[in-house]
This record gives structure tokens, sequence and C-alpha cells, in this order.
């Protein structure tokens, strides 16, 4: 991954090693960013990315009909957050699917945990070290509920035992207002272009107009193995030469730019 940008984010807010005491309105992911999108890499838990068909391993690619290809991060990072309610329409290839889903931002709170909201989470199996914590009566802030556990920006699980060190609390407001509500669609009214086939000599697609076409190939681990060009592409079928005999065998995605929408799907190479 050293090619591109690692930074996980936080319903989409960098996730650094201490995120104390911020209030924002997100849907609850962490993501990091690619050349054509955002890459879910953990969904958390009670958050309205939880109750949507996102799952870790998903690319997102658009956000309210704006693509996410060849954006830093900190503009994905501000496409995700918004006003806490307002809901966002977010676009993204989910295995061999595109797909569309409408998601309402839900108040989310990232705090310091103290020590009794660890044991309130983790119950007997923390393990805890010489680290002086304060601790409180509950595992809740206000209306807020903490549905997750973050060290270092990392997603904690419940089942595991955990350091004392470098903790944050994600807290969800759980007023009826802000339940999370989602709705999902099936493929994306955003892609104009759709993949036919790959082979190791080429690619094919189908383009619904006129225009130039990116095809860009990337392995599991969201490394780029290749990246082709068509300037003068036509509707109906079309083939993109390149050379994958050094290219491993497995499953890559496949994403396809065309006059200002982008769409994916992920392929078998043989």
């Amino acid at each position: 991954m050293n090619r591109f940008i690692k930074a996980s984010l936080l319903a989409a807010m960098v996730a650094a090693p201490v995120m104390a005491d911020e209030v924002f309105g997100g849907i609850g992911v962490t993501i990091y960013q690619l050349r054509n999108g955002v890459k879910v890499a953990e969904v958390i838990p009670g958050t309205p990315a939880a109750e949507s068909k996102l799952q870790a391993g998903d690319l997102i690619i658009a956000v309210d009909g704006q693509s996410l290809a060849r954006q830093d991060i900190e503009s994905s990072k501000e496409m995700l957050r918004g006003q806490v309610n307002k809901p966002l329409e977010i676009t993204f290839v989910s295995g061999a699917d595109t797909l569309t889903s409408v998601i309402r931002r839900a108040q989310l709170t990232v705090k310091d945990l103290e020590g009794e909201k660890v044991e309130a989470w983790y119950g007997d199996k923390s393990e805890f070290d010489a680290v002086e914590l304060e601790t409180y009566a509950s595992a809740t802030v206000g209306e807020k509920q903490l549905v997750a556990v973050l060290q270092r920006g990392t997603l904690l699980k419940k089942d595991g035992s955990v350091n004392a060190r470098d903790l944050n609390g994600v807290y969800v407001e759980r007023a009826e207002e802000f339940a999370p509500k989602a709705t999902v669609q099936g493929v994306a009214k955003a892609g104009s272009a759709t993949l036919k086939g790959i082979s190791r000599k080429a690619v094919g697609f189908d383009l619904k107009s006129a225009g130039s076409a990116i095809v860009t190939i990337m392995n599991a681990d969201g490394e780029q193995v290749a990246v082709l060009r068509m300037d003068d592409g036509q509707p109906g079928f079309n083939t993109l030469n390149w050379n994958g005999e050094n290219v491993p065998a497995g499953r890559y995605m496949v994403t396809i730019e065309h006059n200002g929408s982008i769409s994916g799907k992920n392929a078998l190479l043989k």
C-alpha cells in the first residue's frame, strides 16, 4: 500500500492516535483513499453505515453524484461528513455490483475513553496497563451511546483484549430523529460504462455514449496494476489492449471513468 495514501478515517475523519472530543455528522466508516474512490476498511457497529449494505472492502466511488476519483483524503472526508440527519447518496462497488444507497447522517462523537468505559465495553477480558485512568459511572455521554472503541484509529472488537493506552470511544446520538435509516437501490445510475470482460491481453467494455474512457485495474490490496486510456471511445462495445502476462491470477477491481461518471466491477483474471 506504499503507493497510496492510507489514512484511516472515522466517518470520513482522519483517525489520528488521539481524537478527543470531536462531534460531527457522519455515517460511521473507516476508509482510505485510492485513485478511484475511497475503500471501506471498517464499518463501525451501531452507526448509520452499519444499517446499510456497506461492507469492509467496498469501494465508494461517488457521493451525491460527485465522483471521488482523484480526490485527496480531505476532500473525500468533507463530502461524507455534513449536517446531522441530512441524507446523502453514495455510489459504491460491492463484489460484482455497483450500487447506490441513501444513508442519513447521525451525530457521532469521538472522545478519549476512560477506565470504566473500557470495562463496560470489554468486560473481564480487558488487559489494563499501569496508566492511571479516570473512571465514570456509565458508558454514555448525555443521550449518546458508546458503540465502538478505537485504538490509534483502528476498530477494536468486543471479544478481544486491549491495552488501555490511546483509546477513543465512538458515541452515536440515539435520539429517534437521528436513528440510522438507509435504502439500497440496484445498479447505480452513475455509471455510463459497463465492463464486459478481461483477459491477459485485453479489456472489453460497453459505453453508452462517445467519449474518452480510463480503465484502472487494481488488485485486492488496492494497488494499481494498470491504467489504460481510450480517447475516442464509441457507443457500444470497445476494447483496450494491455499486457497482463506477468500479473498473478486472482480477483481484481476494474473501474471505468467515462464522461464524468465512474463505474466498477470485480473481475477474475485467470
